[in-house]
Formats: structure tokens, C-alpha cells, sequence
């Protein structure tokens, strides 16, 4: 009755009043005890009422939101102006030695960088048995991803639907993996933007693998099995290594028009058909490469291939053991290349022999040098230089043929007084003139400032 009676007494004229002191601070005036309250923690900055606002219980930030109308709505648009609370890292590298990691803690591991959003990340085991226990999946990576690098450690096969692809990566570097046909072009298909792909080590199987349409390096390096990569012409470099008669390449297309090329086989081919395939493997047309890095084992087959045009060759590579036939390979290569616009020119010594003094080979170079001058060539070095016979002819020959050389540096343990009995005089007299007048220089230590492209 009471409450009734309150509630309808004075026709709404008897309601409650209560004095405050205004802003003057001598008024007092009547206030409607209904009037909603001052809202004065509205005026604070967003980012000092977000601060506070983290530091309150669920219970006082929904009070606080709904005395303050400020606050109401300030936490919507946080997740989407702000980024995660996770630290943000641009590189994550897990390096595991242990047997007992699992499957679902790598897993954790890659989320969590993926919450970080790492541009750069590097997963490896030290234990080949887990090489096939422990799966990586791209699918759960950080959509920055730019760089990925995997050593001994599986790539899962399975997929999510909907898996959206990594247009920012760039990057993706394979050692001692094992390659199956499924996940390989499940992991390209995701990766569209891709410009580099190593395979070091990997095993691969004998299926055709498809690669991303820009992609613009390759690398193939001691894999096992045959790769057949169907290669897209935006293809500008590539970088083989291995044994090409059990282990080949197969092929680039006709159309490839490649910059940089680099040819390491691990054994001699003499063989006619792996000189053919070889052939076959590489682009018709080398004409706009610049630089190519060559070993002695397959010098001799890139100097049978016919109608080889390297006039736009700038960097030419050679590692050699410097023996006699060796240097007459070199010769057949530019006779047959003929490559007039070489600028640098890096050889290099069998690193068996560095530190120990190579006694002179009494082996006569059975080709003759080529008559054509080298009078675009600036610059040579020469590695682990052992004051062999064929690598002091070789020497003399460049200083005859290279008018516009303007350094010749020789890295070499051994201090030489130019005494070699088996060396003709007249090459002796070309060298200790250039050492004269400083076109050679000798030392004993690398110059790091002059290093070639394929370092």
C-alpha cells in the first residue's frame, strides 16, 4: 500500500530530489534521481580506457560498459584495427634433437608461430628417424609466410578444404626431405606467387611435378631419383648438382630463356646418350645467359653440344682438379662457345689438393689454345692455386689473350720463386712481368671482395 501510494501520490510532483554542488561550487541545485549519470570516463582517450579496460574483470567491464557509453562499444573493433596480442615476429626457427617430440607439439609450435605471424620460418630435426614421424602442415603457417624452410622432416598429405593460398610466400627451401607427388603439388598449388624452390638432398620420385607459373630460380642438388619438373618459361635461374646418369633432370622447356646456370656432376659422363639427354634437358637457346658455373666432369659435355651461343656470357665459373686434359677441355669450350663479352672468369682447384704443394705433370696439353682474344675480360681469380703445370699455362694463356685485364689475383698457400723446370720460359717471363708492374696479385687468403655470383 505504501509502495502504491508513493508511486502515485502528487500526480509525479513528489518525486525524490537530492542536491549536488555545481561546477561553480557554491550552487546547489535539484537533480531527478532517474537522470542518467555524469559520463566523465567517456572523455579519456581511447587507448588509456583500452588499457584500463584489459585490467578489469568480465563482472566491471560489463558494468563499466554500461555506465559509460563510450565503452560500449569499444572492444568490437579492437581484433581488426590492432594486431593479436601474441609478440610479433618476423623469424621462427625450431631445431629439434630430441626423439620424443610428438606429431601434435610441432603442431603447436607452427600455430604459434602462425599467431605471431612470422615472415621467416625454419623447421628441422637432427634425427633422421623422425624424419618420417613428424609431418609438417603448410595449411596451419602464418599467411605472411615469405620464407619457408624444412631439413629431414615430413609434409603432410592431408589438406583442409578451403585453404587459402600464401600469396606472400616467396621462398621455399627442401633438404634431406622426402618428396611424394601428392603433398608436392598439394604444397605449389598454395603457393602461386613462388619465385625460388631448393631441393637439396631430397628424394624425389619419378613422377612429373608442376611448379607455380613465376616461378623464377630452381634448385637441384645430390637428389635422388629422376626430377621431371614441368617448367614454366618464367624460369631464370637454375642450379643442378649430382650424378646426371642416375639422377637427370628432365626438362626445360624450349622456350626458357635462362640468365644463370650452374652444372656440377659428380662423375665423368662420356656416354652418348647422357650427352644427348643432357642436351635435351636445357634450353635450346642460351644466348641471353650471363653467368655459368661449370665443373671438369661436365665441361666436356657442354662443349659437344652444337650450336651453343654464349656471346652474352659475362661470368663463367670453372672448377677444375688442373690437370692437362682438363685444360684442354677448357680450350674445346672456347673455341666452341666462343664467348667474346666475358668480363670475370673464376677457377678454381680441387680443394683435396689446397695446402699441399702439387708436384709439376709432365702431361702435354694435347689441344691448342684458340686463337680468338678475350678482350672483354677485366678480371680473373684463381683458388687454392697450386703452381701446377697446366694452371701456370693457363695463366700465361690469359695474360696473351686478355688485353683490357686489369686483375689477375692468385689465392695460394705456396710463396713460389717461379723455379718450375717443367714450365716453358717464355710463359715464366709473361708471369713475373705481370707481378711487376702489380696486374698479379698474390695472397694467401680469399678476397672477400671479389667473389663470383654461384658463391
Amino acid at each position: 500500500r505504501r509502495g502504491a501510494s508513493a508511486a502515485g501520490g502528487g500526480g509525479g510532483g513528489s518525486v525524490a530530489k537530492r542536491q549536488r554542488v555545481d561546477e561553480q561550487g557554491d550552487g546547489c541545485e535539484a537533480v531527478d534521481a532517474d537522470a542518467a549519470p555524469v559520463d566523465c570516463i567517456s572523455a579519456l582517450p581511447d587507448d588509456l580506457r583500452r588499457r584500463i579496460q584489459t585490467h578489469l574483470s568480465l563482472k566491471e567491464a560489463i558494468r563499466t560498459g554500461a555506465v559509460a557509453r563510450g565503452w560500449r562499444d569499444l572492444w568490437k573493433g579492437r581484433s581488426t584495427r590492432e594486431p593479436h596480442p601474441r609478440r610479433r615476429l618476423d623469424r621462427f626457427s625450431l631445431v629439434v634433437s630430441t626423439r620424443k617430440i610428438k606429431s601434435s607439439e610441432l603442431r603447436r609450435f607452427t600455430e604459434y608461430a602462425a599467431e605471431c605471424r612470422v615472415e621467416d620460418l625454419h623447421l628441422e630435426t637432427q634425427n633422421r628417424t623422425l624424419e618420417h614421424k613428424l609431418n609438417f602442415h603448410l595449411p596451419l603457417s602464418s599467411p605472411q609466410l615469405v620464407h619457408l624452410s624444412l631439413r629431414r622432416i615430413g609434409i603432410s598429405n592431408m589438406y583442409f578444404r578451403g585453404t587459402q593460398p600464401f600469396r606472400a610466400l616467396e621462398v621455399i627451401r627442401l633438404h634431406s626431405i622426402s618428396i611424394g607427388h601428392a603433398p608436392f603439388r598439394k604444397m605449389m598449388a598454395l603457393c602461386p606467387n613462388l619465385l625460388t624452390l631448393d631441393l637439396d638432398h631430397c628424394k624425389c620420385g619419378n613422377s612429373f611435378y608442376s611448379i607455380p607459373p613465376n616461378l623464377r630460380s630452381l634448385t637441384v642438388a645430390y637428389c635422388n631419383g629422376i626430377t621431371n619438373f614441368e617448367l614454366v618459361p618464367s624460369l631464370r635461374s637454375f642450379r643442378y648438382s649430382g650424378d646426371f646418369g642416375k639422377a637427370p633432370f628432365s626438362s626445360l622447356r624450349l622456350g626458357t630463356v635462362l640468365s644463370d646456370l650452374y652444372i656440377w656432376f659428380t662423375c665423368s659422363v662420356s656416354k652418348q646418350y647422357i650427352i644427348k639427354k643432357l642436351y635435351n634437358s636445357l634450353p635450346k637457346d642460351l644466348s641471353s645467359l650471363n653467368v655459368l658455373t661449370i665443373n671438369h666432369n661436365a665441361l666436356p659435355v657442354v662443349s659437344s653440344m652444337p650450336n651453343l651461343n654464349l656471346h652474352s656470357l659475362r661470368e663463367l665459373q670453372l672448377f677444375f682438379k688442373m690437370e692437362a686434359a682438363n685444360l684442354a677441355d677448357l680450350y674445346v669450350f672456347l673455341k666452341t662457345c666462343q664467348c667474346p663479352n666475358l668480363e670475370r672468369l673464376f677457377v678454381e682447384s680441387s680443394k683435396l689438393l689446397y695446402n699441399k704443394p702439387m708436384e709439376g705433370s709432365t702431361d702435354e696439353v694435347t689441344e691448342e689454345p684458340p686463337e680468338d682474344r678475350l678482350d672483354n675480360l677485366l678480371m680473373v681469380k684463381f683458388m687454392n692455386f697450386n703452381w701446377c703445370r697446366a694452371e701456370v699455362q693457363l695463366v700465361s694463356f690469359l695474360l696473351m689473350k686478355a688485353s683490357s685485364l686489369h686483375k689477375l689475383l692468385i689465392v695460394s698457400p705456396h710463396v713460389t720463386s717461379l723455379d718450375l723446370p717443367d714450365v716453358q720460359e717464355a710463359n715464366l717471363l709473361l708471369i713475373k712481368e705481370a707481378l711487376a708492374t702489380g696486374k698479379i696479385m698474390l695472397s694467401k687468403s680469399d678476397d672477400a671482395a671479389t667473389q663470383p655470383y654461384h658463391d
